[in-house]
């Protein structure tokens, strides 16, 4: 086995509008940089990464930490410790599974070093990695980063999951403004009860969103992402100018546009690189006008997902 490895773990998308903790898709070009190593010290320990932003050293206050811990538990007879060196590409609170991408990379990073297992085996510690910050173990942003593409997860046991075959390649353009939103703190906004209408009507848009998805039909796949009436009409309060930003997508051709996890980024689902490109610069003008600092790109799926990497650090951060 290896003495060091480093990891590239992706952003994700999640929901993506009907599928609230059930959904997510692993993206193309954002994603953070984990270097796993042994070290001489038993346990695990945080050395300084950079990037974007420092996460913390302390192991139980650090996702990816805590999923490496979750590997060693599971190798009793491992006579060494492993350090962790976290080149964040993706701030926390965008959305767009900042603590999924080093979670499922640390993961699968100590595994490769421990025993060479299969991705399979990292998804409990991933998943454990991820209760850090969410508060409990949520599977859709942690499983497509693992494993790359879309995964559907079930809600009440994310350790039971699908992969979603898509048999076209699927564009986005995707903008964060500059503004954080924490996820237990969007939760905490969520209703306790909702009316049994608006839970069919999600029901029935999450079934004909994946049957698009594994059908290859963007426009039908495109008009389920906005049809969610449970989640997102809550957490779009949270991010100002949110109506103008999604309004700009779709007047730049956009087949459908919403929400990625608690927000603030915003995804726009494109027919084309191209339109992908255009709709990406659009949402970025009007993420300015309305007051905000932005980063975007135009982007794909993700297909490989977590997986060993030549980069010391991310190409681009958002």
């Amino acid at each position: 086995m290896p003495e060091s490895v480093r990891i590239w773990g992706p952003g994700s998308l999640s929901n993506l509008g009907p599928g609230f903790d059930t959904l997510g898709i692993a993206l193309e070009g954002m994603g953070d940089v984990v270097e796993v190593f042994k070290t001489d010290e038993p346990g695990v320990t945080v050395h300084p990464g950079g990037g974007v932003w420092e996460p913390p050293t302390t192991v139980n206050e650090n996702t990816a930490a805590r999923a490496v811990v979750r590997i060693l538990e599971r190798h009793p007879g491992c006579r060494h410790g492993l350090g962790l060196r976290i080149v964040k590409g993706i701030r926390p609170g965008s959305g767009l599974g900042s603590s999924a991408a080093s979670a499922s990379a640390a993961a699968l990073g100590a595994l490769t070093i421990l025993s060479g297992g299969p991705k399979s085996e990292a998804v409990d510690a991933a998943l454990e990695g991820e209760a850090g910050v969410s508060g409990a173990r949520h599977g859709d942003n942690v499983l497509p980063a693992l494993f790359g593409g879309a995964v559907l997860t079930f809600a009440s046991d994310p350790e039971r999951y699908r992969l979603v075959t898509i048999p076209c390649e699927v564009h986005f353009a995707v903008v964060r403004p500059d503004v954080r939103v924490l996820t237990k703190e969007a939760r905490a906004l969520l209703p306790d009860q909702v009316p049994l209408r608006d839970a069919v009507h999600n029901a029935s848009a999450l079934a004909f969103l994946i049957d698009a998805l594994r059908s290859g039909d963007l426009e039908a796949f495109g008009h389920a992402v906005e049809q969610d009436r449970l989640v997102e009409p809550v957490r779009a309060r949270l991010v100002p100018g949110y109506d103008q930003i999604l309004g700009a997508a779709r007047e730049a051709g956009a087949l459908g546009a919403a929400l990625t996890g608690s927000g603030p980024a915003m995804f726009a689902v494109a027919s084309d690189r191209k339109a992908a490109e255009t709709i990406c610069s659009a949402m970025l003008q009007a993420t300015r006008d309305v007051g905000h600092g932005v980063t975007g790109l135009a982007t794909s799926v993700d297909v490989h997902g977590a997986r060993l990497t030549h980069l010391e650090k991310p190409e681009a951060y958002y």
